[in-house]
């Protein structure tokens, strides 16, 4: 993992989500690119008549110091070399964000989980939700108020599907500089007599295709998959928590529910890691998606 892009709309909200972009990547040693979306129709208000490319010309510096004030008042005057400022119009923040990762190829998007904005509420959650839907570089939302520390532990929701071990071995490029623990939970139904069986089968592909030895596994029996995984997040008291964001019926066979990447969104207090399925077996451009319906 060697590019990280934070988002941020530079409101209060978003210091928390920023502070950890930069211990990530002093930690890992990655490039961090700071990237603020504006748009320029909502943003821009003057009376005067100017050429759309002065009007351009103008918003791009004003939005520009804005990021700069912004990342020196919150880390210091002197930036590091490896942070880069960068400033985008776009008139949906999602489809900025994503078009600047692609552009980037970078390995991880950090949003914040809740913001505003002066022009319109962009950031009201609706950003990191969006991401999440629709990005194919994983997104680590920070709940706001998060307090940066090293990573000690991650909790990772399994499904036993091949997607899982994929998704697995990118999180241990971000657990083992740490040092951190990697914990597999997976919930199944009290009548399901082969959750075991599945946990001991994932468990031998897993270790025949990822290296690493701090992880481990837990098995859970109920019927309510969300408050049980809920639960188990408090106490285990994650530094992150990583899903793996599924698209279609039937991929949780009766158990997951399509919706609990979003709800757990909604609902933690932790760094929430999400990993699309689709990037894992494929690796498609994001161009399949509609950008202009994101937000």
């Amino acid at each position: 993992m060697k590019t990280f892009l934070y988002a941020t709309d530079l409101s209060e909200n978003s210091i928390s989500a920023f502070h950890f972009a930069v211990m990530l990547s002093e930690q890992l040693k990655a490039k961090l690119h700071v990237l603020h979306v504006f748009d320029m129709k909502a943003t821009f208000i003057s009376t005067v008549s100017l050429t759309y490319a002065k009007r351009e010309e103008i918003m791009y510096k004003e939005q520009f110091e804005k990021l700069k004030e912004f990342c020196k008042k919150h880390h210091g005057l002197k930036l590091p070399d490896y942070i880069t400022l960068n400033v985008e119009e776009n008139s949906f923040s999602s489809t900025g964000i994503l078009e600047k990762a692609e552009s980037l190829n970078a390995d991880l998007i950090l949003v914040g989980t809740k913001g505003s904005s002066l022009i319109k509420d962009i950031f009201l959650g609706s950003t990191a939700t969006n991401l999440i839907k629709y990005s194919y570089v994983p997104v680590l939302a920070i709940p706001l108020e998060y307090e940066s520390k090293p990573i000690r532990k991650i909790i990772y929701a399994t499904a036993f599907e091949e997607a899982d071990i994929l998704a697995i071995r990118k999180l241990v490029g971000l657990a083992e500089p740490f040092g951190a623990e990697i914990k597999l939970i997976h919930v199944s139904t009290e009548d399901e007599y082969a959750g075991k069986d599945q946990m001991e089968w994932f468990r031998e592909m897993l270790e025949s295709k990822v290296e690493y030895d701090k992880i481990n596994f837990d098995l859970r029996f109920s019927d309510d998959v969300f408050n049980t995984l809920f639960n188990y997040f408090k106490e285990e008291d994650a530094s992150i928590i990583a899903m793996l964001e599924r698209e279609g019926p039937g991929f949780f066979k009766g158990l997951w529910h399509k919706d609990t990447v979003s709800r757990m969104k909604l609902q933690i207090d932790r760094p929430l890691l999400s990993y699309h399925k689709n990037n894992l077996m494929q690796n498609p451009t994001i161009e399949r998606f509609p950008f202009s319906s994101i937000i």
